[in-house]
């Protein structure tokens, strides 16, 4: 169900992106790819979600099977990836109702949410020197 439900996932941000020109569909995948990265930061922290995603560790070529394993668990939360969906459809769909300045501070201030979130979880669950207040 897993691979069925990520594939519906990319292929509905390509179609409706592509609604958006050519040039939406890449903004449609890099918004994907972004939100879905700051989705797994919020849980796992920055250094955790760039080993989760191991782009850097990548061999040529990306069908091997170690790559594709590594693919399979960035698409394992079902949630994740229906919200990161969510967002770059919302994304294309914005795009096309308002003037594409406005919907770039919109994303842009989305993201600066999505990473101040990222930092408020870490930071709440960081152990903090001195007394405890009860």
């Amino acid at each position: 169900m897993q691979f069925w439900l990520a594939a519906f996932a990319v292929a509905l941000v390509v179609v409706i992106g592509y609604a958006g020109g050519p040039p939406g569909a890449l903004v449609a995948l890099l918004a994907f790819v972004i939100a879905l990265f700051l989705l797994w930061a919020r849980e796992l922290g920055f250094k955790g979600a760039w080993e989760k995603f191991g782009l850097q560790s990548l061999s040529p070529p990306l069908w091997k099977q170690d790559n594709i394993d590594r693919f399979k668990a960035l698409f394992a939360d079902e949630q994740k990836l229906v919200k990161a969906c969510t967002i770059s459809v919302a994304l294309i769909a914005a795009s096309m109702l308002l003037p594409r300045n406005l919907v770039v501070f919109i994303f842009l201030a989305a993201i600066a949410l999505g990473v101040f979130e990222v930092y408020r979880n870490t930071s709440s669950a960081a152990t903090r020197p001195g007394n405890r207040i009860n």
